[in-house]
């Protein structure tokens, strides 16, 4: 007589069966500063100038007071959700939990939403031109490459940013990589110890960690034109974004017997905004590239 399995085993079984269309995942997490557990719509962030030391000859007389210049940058937090049904009987109409289905949508969902407060905190930024810009034509393609990235580092390092132990982070499309093994700089073994051609793993170029995103969802980088079409691709200091997290993500899964109806809500209350302009750098780089 055959082996049998029981519902709870079958249901695991169908379960493994859901396909979700291809979307983005969240990638920027942990690259900048997040100050969770805040309360009210606004934050206030204070930020602070340079101070120098003076010399004080051995004299007692009384020491003069240095001013501290400080700046304020207000922080606002925005309001998300995302609510979906499954109906009584539609959850059991599948050859899998549908509920399921909509918890890993709602997930994936709120990944992204995260990633977006980030990259919006950039792009919607009113001093956006202000940033340090390397030009498209720079490095040996249009498109990513060493040369771009090491003006960008040498630029955030002369401005005294920590450039080291990962303290910058990359946040570049996904197509754009192709450019990046393009360039002899980073795929020769005399300047590189991994092999971005074998395994096709950029993980960190200059000490900088490399994040690529896709272009299926609200985190995407965005682009102007078509063939090519151009980004303005971030190099973020941990230190140059702050994001308060009002609300981190919150997930419920409620039974409304009375509309015979599963209800899946996620909400997520969060905002950003650059603290210091001097502590990003972006780099112009164009899909499909072309040599320089």
């Amino acid at each position: 007589m055959a082996d049998q399995i029981d519902l709870a085993t079958a249901s695991q079984l169908f379960d493994t069966m859901v396909t979700m269309q291809y979307q983005n995942k969240k990638r920027f997490g942990g690259t900048i500063d997040e100050r969770h557990g805040t309360s009210g719509t606004t934050l206030n962030v204070p930020v602070s100038d340079l101070i120098e030391m003076s010399q004080g000859n051995f004299a007692p007389t009384n020491i003069p007071i240095t001013p501290v210049n400080e700046t304020n940058v207000t922080i606002v937090a925005e309001d998300y959700r995302v609510k979906t049904v499954v109906g009584g009987g539609q959850k059991t109409l599948f050859a899998y939990d549908k509920v399921t289905t909509h918890a890993k949508l709602h997930a994936e969902a709120a990944g992204r939403i995260d990633d977006f407060v980030k990259v919006n905190a950039i792009f919607s930024n009113p001093n956006l031109g202000q940033i340090y810009t390397v030009p498209v034509n720079s490095g040996v393609n249009s498109g990513l490459n060493s040369t771009k990235m090491s003006d960008a580092v040498s630029f955030l390092e002369a401005q005294g940013m920590d450039v080291s132990d990962y303290a910058l982070c990359m946040w570049a499309p996904a197509l754009l990589k192709k450019s990046m093994q393009a360039d002899d700089r980073i795929v020769n073994f005399f300047y590189n110890d991994v092999k971005p051609l074998t395994n096709n793993r950029i993980q960190t170029y200059l000490d900088v960690d490399c994040r690529f995103v896709g272009e299926n969802g609200i985190n995407s980088i965005p682009s102007t034109g078509v063939g090519p079409a151009t980004y303005l691709v971030p190099i973020v200091h941990k230190d140059a974004i702050v994001q308060s997290y009002n609300r981190d993500v919150s997930t419920s899964i409620t039974w409304v017997p009375q509309e015979d109806r599963w209800e899946l809500l996620t909400t997520f209350t969060s905002g950003a905004e650059i603290i210091q302009l001097n502590g990003l750098a972006l780099m112009t780089a164009q899909d499909p590239f072309a040599n320089n």
